[in-house]
């Protein structure tokens, strides 16, 4: 689907793609990030579930 279109001059196209970039890099850090903390966020998961069961465990029935 093609929604308009735009001619540019290579130097608006380079232009446009360095604006891109420059957008885009600190979303593809933050998701580097995330990828590298994945291991932590599962054992922190890991143990919020272990300290709830714990806690239901702990908790007399009403």
């Amino acid at each position: 689907m093609e929604l308009f279109k735009v001619t540019v001059t290579p130097e608006q196209q380079a232009a446009l793609q360095e604006r891109l970039v420059e957008a885009w890099q600190p979303l593809i850090q933050m998701r580097e990030q995330l990828r590298r903390n994945i291991p932590a966020l599962r054992l922190g998961a890991a143990l919020d579930k272990a300290i709830q069961q714990q806690n239901a465990a702990a908790t007399p029935p009403q």
